[in-house]
């Protein structure tokens, strides 16, 4: 219900600052007080500001609950974290105790690792037990402030319902006063023979004596007296009522009602405050079980580990055992099973994987071998834009198919179909394990040297016309593959917009696969030395691949535009 504030209660509560605009809350930031009663001015100049302020506060419960209710499940969830990181810790430790009595420097250090993941879960358990502390304690104040506000609420609907009733009571004494009032003045004027009040002669004439219209007038001036007497006073107690409920009990009920939601809100702020004082000294205690000075963080305990010693003490105790057997120290000769010369036919007709390229040219009768024409076109037709074409590997196990498909019957292999264009990758590793596996590597041993050579000559037009020269002088059937394969590599790379895969990506991927490695550091000076040659070397063969893709046309000068 709306209440109206009379006009005495709202000159008392006129602004001190007259016609001039209060500070902004900025301005009192600082000061609660000025604060403080700034809102409590605004609640009481509004019409429902007991209603807003009950609001508030069941506002100010319901995020109390919902920090309750979020610790709660908080708090289970470390618990239970807790729990079975003990018991894990735990169960392990007995299992490694049991499986390894003697176990060195490794089992000191792990059965001291799994002690500090059993000290995280003890942690994690202490502080799941604090947080359902707080969580507890979060659930108490929402009882407490339901039960201040419900209490508050009462009161206040018991004083506007007084008033109400006092309105109503004011309200009903009106209505009488008027009445008797209106009767009256009726019988003031049938007295004096008003003609709109003195009935018309006839049927009802008025046949009332002068005596009897002054005895009339003489009871309803009485009656409208007394109307009158008992409305004033209705009217001086309800406007009291009034008076007091918006000077006395309104204030009262609204302070009351305010220092129950400052108080839920001022706990509720403080056990979140303890929440994460409590959360930052969990975290702090399990970084010091992860990383102490005292030698048992987890990072230090791996340090202790001594893999000879532990190799030592295990050999040591092994012979102990007097387990000891005489074994034949010299090597076991292979021996391959010699199948017949029909099966060796029917399982391998015609391979292509390890053979050589000029024996697959006498053989086939083809310049350019068949499984790479076949691999190229696949690709070419489904793959020119897959991300990572050629860099990017297939499935093992659908790359050995393939490569048993081709070497069964290499004409008869079907890449166009869906079991193979799937993923393209399976084809181009297939492809890529294809030349791997020659027996003479596409750029051949022979010259791997001279290609070598032109490629560390600086000038760009000079180690073309090196590499040319050296390509001219190559086997047909390695130049006819070469200029087919480059060809193809680089319809790839004008397609590096879509597959990411440039003259430089390709070099990488090809420059090893395609050259071997015919280096001749083996048995000179170090490892560490023989493996900077090889990474020497690995550079110049990218740089040949590289640089006769990138001047592809200029080398074999295609047909093709």
């Amino acid at each position: 219900m709306v209440l109206n504030k009379p006009d005495d209660y709202k000159k008392g509560l006129e602004s001190p600052y007259g016609d001039e605009k209060p500070p902004t809350t900025v301005g009192v930031v600082g000061d609660p007080e000025a604060r403080s009663k700034d809102v409590f001015a605004q609640l009481t100049d509004l019409d429902n500001g007991f209603q807003c302020l009950l609001d508030k506060v069941k506002h100010d419960m319901q995020a109390s609950k919902d920090a309750m209710l979020f610790l709660r499940k908080r708090a289970a969830i470390e618990e239970e974290y807790g729990k079975q990181m003990v018991k894990l810790a735990q169960s392990m430790s007995d299992s490694f105790d049991k499986a390894h009595p003697r176990s060195g420097t490794y089992g000191d250090a792990w059965t001291a690792f799994l002690k500090v993941h059993e000290t995280i879960g003890e942690q994690r358990l202490r502080f799941s037990s604090d947080v359902t502390e707080v969580a507890d304690d979060l659930q108490l104040l929402v009882k407490d402030t339901e039960k201040g506000r419900k209490q508050v609420k009462d009161v206040g609907s018991k004083h506007e319902k007084q008033l109400t009733d006092a309105d109503l009571t004011l309200e009903k004494c009106k209505q009488k006063y008027e009445m008797h009032s209106e009767e009256w003045e009726r019988a003031i004027l049938q007295k004096n023979n008003d003609p709109l009040h003195v009935p018309k002669k006839g049927l009802f004439k008025n046949n009332k004596t002068q005596a009897q219209l002054n005895k009339m007038e003489e009871e309803a001036r009485v009656k409208a007296t007394m109307a009158d007497q008992n409305y004033r006073q209705q009217l001086q107690q309800t406007n009291a009522s009034r008076q007091e409920y918006f000077q006395a009990h309104l204030p009262k009920i609204l302070s009351s009602l305010k220092d129950v939601g400052d108080e839920c809100s001022v706990a509720l702020r403080y056990q979140l405050a303890r929440y994460a004082y409590i959360f930052e000294q969990a975290l702090t205690a399990d970084g010091l079980a992860l990383d102490n000075d005292d030698g048992l963080g987890l990072r230090s305990l791996t340090e202790k580990i001594d893999k000879d010693a532990d190799l030592a003490d295990f050999i040591k105790s092994y012979s102990s055992r007097g387990n000891s057997r005489t074994y034949n120290k010299s090597d076991i000769p292979y021996k391959e099973y010699s199948m017949s010369v029909t099966a060796l036919t029917v399982l391998n007709p015609n391979p292509v994987f390890g053979v050589d390229l000029n024996t697959l040219m006498d053989r086939d009768r083809e310049e350019v071998p068949h499984i790479l024409t076949k691999c190229a076109e696949a690709v070419e037709t489904y793959g020119l834009n897959s991300v990572g074409l050629y860099r990017l590997s297939g499935v093992n196990t659908q790359i050995q198919k393939l490569r048993a498909a081709f070497d069964r019957d290499c004409r008869g292999v079907n890449l166009m179909s869906e079991e193979y264009i799937s993923d393209i990758n399976n084809i181009t590793s297939v492809l890529k394990l294809w030349f791997r596996e020659l027996p003479d590597p596409l750029f051949p041993r022979s010259t791997y040297q001279h290609f070598l050579s032109a490629a560390k000559i600086e000038d760009e037009r000079m180690r073309v016309l090196g590499l040319h020269t050296v390509i001219n002088d190559l086997p047909d059937a390695h130049y006819a593959t070469l200029k087919y394969l480059m060809g193809h590599l680089d319809k790839v790379q004008q397609k590096q917009r879509y597959n990411k895969m440039g003259s430089a990506n390709l070099a990488t991927i090809f420059g090893l696969t395609l050259m071997g490695n015919e280096s001749g550091v083996a048995g000179n000076g170090s490892i560490d030395s023989q493996d900077s040659e090889r990474l020497a070397e690995t550079q110049w063969q990218v740089k040949v691949v590289q640089t006769i893709l990138e001047n592809y046309r200029l080398i074999f000068e295609p047909d093709e535009p």
